[in-house]
């Protein structure tokens, strides 16, 4: 599995821990994540995802599934798959995160790990209720809830 969307240096936060979670859980299964099997994009949108998919398929072992940071580069990629004749999730599997909407409808639907965005908005709006009442200006680290959305660009 490879993952597109890697952290350069220039990006921190959300796609620095999703990457971490990559590496978390190709360790738990004792698996390494090969150099060239992780991609580095310039910014986090489809045309960076379908570049760093062409990069990775013209790989002389070409991976057979793609872990990428947010479901923009997903859609890129699964693109490229289509392009070069690659039957998704057959060929090659391709899994995003945030379950944007454009992901329900692609074709085939894109599997995704989805925050709980609910939460993530209440959070938000409890936190700028506080600040706007002059209780609390200090910036907090919050982690929400998420699932796997088990779609057809995994499943078939």
């Amino acid at each position: 599995m490879a993952a597109i969307g890697y952290p350069s240096g220039e990006w921190d936060g959300t796609t620095t821990m999703r990457a971490q979670g990559y590496l978390r859980a190709l360790a738990e299964w004792d698996l390494e994540a090969p150099e060239d099997l992780l991609v580095s994009t310039r910014y986090l949108h489809r045309a960076d995802g379908a570049a760093a998919a062409r990069q990775l398929l013209a790989l002389p072992e070409p991976p057979d599934a793609l872990l990428c940071c947010n479901d923009l580069l997903a859609l890129g990629a699964l693109k490229v798959a289509h392009e070069q004749g690659l039957a998704v999730p057959e060929d090659l599997a391709i899994v995003g995160f945030d379950d944007i909407e454009d992901g329900r409808y692609s074709h085939p639907s894109l599997t995704t790990i989805s925050p709980d965005k609910a939460q993530i908005a209440a959070l938000a709006v409890e936190r700028l209720m506080r600040r706007l009442r002059g209780e609390d200006a200090e910036p907090t680290e919050f982690v929400a809830n998420y699932q796997l959305a088990v779609r057809a660009s995994t499943v078939g």
